[in-house]
């Protein structure tokens, strides 16, 4: 009895102290040996055979019970040539040394994953990296000696451990408000250029100068450090010290290639341009977006004065502008301009009196026009898409607009907006509602078009404040049919002095009339199609720059002498004129 008694403690005692392991297929079909831990969940504790590609289960089964896959062992798949590797979304530990000396170059880290141990990933060939947020600790030498170029660190982590980034090629560095420690040396030997710190309360470094610094060998001088509003003294008393700059918040300015950008206020994503240094040249491109102490900023405003009178010769704008300020580029040598389609303000005076400016593309998106904008220019050929609204006094005063097309949008002219140009004939669109004092003061106007049924308000006078011109004696004013008492004859009429005056009764809006006529672009012949009730008079065609290249009357104009490019057709009906923008290859 006693015999059977220790042999039967002996039994037990084995029992007790045996680890229970058995070997289970991933779903890549190579041999992992797993571990259990308690109960029913498991690690996995080695890697026995297969291939390079591995995909952890997050169950396994083995002699009847299914157990969950929480963990990866320390030194698990240590040094077996694996180049990928699946971590399931049940694992909530990395433990220290699992993927070291492997060929990884990409890991997605679950966010069920709670802890990453040390060396994890040490020796590998990873690029990107997010460490989610349910990790509170990366520790030591975690991903040591890799390539990564992007390292994104989510907010929850709390303790990252000594060389635990040492040895990648992080240019930048983005530290979420929830980290409390970063160890020594744990990002040196990376080509860090900016640091942004989110938290309030400093995280604690080492800033020795004997080569424990947490970011660089003794040497920050390179770096610039953006930290939350208000903190910089907080900063300083914890060693974040010897950065090139220190910028508190998202705000101020800076410089990049001569241009000088202010950091919008909201949202504070964005930045104005505010100065240019002319050691950049007179030749400007404005890119779409900028680089800041780790931030990229879109450019959507430029600001009042900011590039004026500094002889620009050629200005290049980008698809994210919004806003053109004040007098933005006025007093400077530019030949022509396209407003991209993205802006919607085109301020007071920003392009005024750039007098060897002979054409300006205006995007569609553009809503006002402001005070002088394009003023003392040399325009010739001006098209208002149909987006504008407004445009303001004087605009494009004193220029050489002989070609006018206004949008069917356009609801007011300013005061003297179009004076002092070489117009003979004026289209004015149903959408206009008022004309200012002098908007079209013009020596050579012979003929003015109306398309409103309600006649829009002018200033009429014998002064040059009248809308057309002191003396209408001499100008054709065709109006549709029906109103001539709105216009002219009804008491208050404020169309009156022209001469002579026509109901149009075919009378078509421009719309209308556009819809009438088709240009079908063919080898070396423009054929203008139009319906049979319309007759055309004339046709002129000029280049973006203003140059009348042929004038003619028939339908079919001969392009075989021409450049390759864009032209603008001006096609004179007897119900009225259609411009045209075609495209010669």
């Amino acid at each position: 009895m006693k015999k059977e008694l220790l042999i039967l403690m002996t039994l037990l005692i084995s029992v007790i102290g045996y680890s229970q392991t058995f070997t289970a297929l991933d779903n890549n079909n190579n041999t992992l040996e797993f571990e259990v831990i308690s109960g029913t969940t498991v690690e996995v504790n080695d890697y026995i055979s297969g291939g390079t590609d591995i995909d952890i289960p997050s169950t396994v089964l083995d002699n009847g019970i299914t157990y969950s896959v929480t963990e990866i062992g320390a030194l698990a798949f240590n040094d077996n040539g694996i180049t990928s590797v699946v971590i399931p979304t049940t694992v909530i530990n990395i433990g220290n040394g699992a993927f070291i000396n492997n060929t990884l170059t990409a890991i997605t880290i679950p966010n069920s994953v709670t802890n990453i141990g040390g060396s994890a990933f040490i020796n590998n060939q990873l690029a990107n990296v997010t460490v989610p947020g349910s990790v509170s600790n990366i520790g030591s030498y975690a991903f040591q000696n890799n390539a990564l170029t992007t390292l994104t660190l989510e907010n929850g982590l709390s303790s990252i451990g000594q060389f635990a980034f040492t040895g990648n090629q992080l240019t930048s560095l983005s530290l979420p408000s929830s980290v409390v420690t970063i160890g020594d040396v744990a990002f040196q030997a990376n080509p860090l250029s900016c640091i942004i710190s989110e938290a309030t309360t400093p995280p604690s470094i080492n800033s020795s100068n004997s080569g424990l610094d947490t970011f660089s060998f003794a040497q920050r001088s390179n770096i610039d450090l953006s930290i939350p509003s208000g903190t910089s003294g907080a900063y300083a008393s914890a060693t974040w010290t010897g950065f090139n700059s220190v910028a508190e918040g998202l705000t101020g300015t800076f410089v990049i290639d001569n241009i000088t950008y202010q950091i919008n206020p909201s949202p504070n994503n964005e930045v104005t341009v505010t100065n240019y240094n002319t050691a950049g040249g007179t030749v400007v491109n404005i890119p779409e977006t900028v680089t800041s102490a780790c931030t990229t900023f879109t450019v959507t405003d430029i600001g009042d004065f900011s590039l004026d009178n500094i002889n620009l010769t050629s200005l290049a704008l980008p698809d994210s502008l919004v806003n053109i300020g004040e007098n933005a580029f006025a007093f400077n040598d530019l030949l022509s301009i396209t407003i991209p389609d993205s802006v919607v303000m085109i301020g007071d005076g920003a392009f005024a009196q750039n007098n060897n400016m002979t054409s300006v593309t205006i995007g569609s998106s553009v809503a006002i026009i402001g005070e002088y904008a394009f003023r003392f220019n040399s325009i010739n050929n001006l098209v208002i898409p149909d987006n504008v609204l407004s445009i303001e006094s004087l605009a494009f005063n004193s220029n050489s607009i002989t070609n006018l097309d206004l949008g069917n949008g356009v609801q007011t002219i300013g005061d003297n907006a179009f004076r002092f140009n070489g117009l003979q004939t004026v289209t004015i669109p149903a959408s206009v509602t008022s004309i200012g004092d002098g908007a079209f003061f013009l020596p050579l106007l012979t003929d003015v078009y109306t398309e409103g049924i309600v006649p829009p308000t002018i200033t009429t006078s014998n002064t040059s404040a009248d809308s057309f011109f002191a003396d209408r004696s001499t100008i054709h004013l065709h109006i549709p049919a029906g109103t001539l008492g709105a216009y002219v004859t009804d008491p208050g009429a404020l169309w009156t002095g022209f001469n002579p005056v026509t109901e149009d009764a075919l009378s078509i809006d421009e719309y209308e009339l556009t819809n009438h006529v088709k240009i079908i672009n063919t080898e070396n012949v423009l054929k203008v199609i139009a319906s049979n009730s319309l007759q055309l008079n004339n046709y002129e065609v000029y280049t973006l720059t203003g140059a009348k290249i042929t004038t003619g009357n028939t339908l079919n104009i001969s392009t075989e002498t021409w450049t390759n490019g864009i032209y603008i057709l001006k096609l004179d009906f007897d119900r009225g004129t259609v411009t045209k923008k075609v495209v010669v290859k």
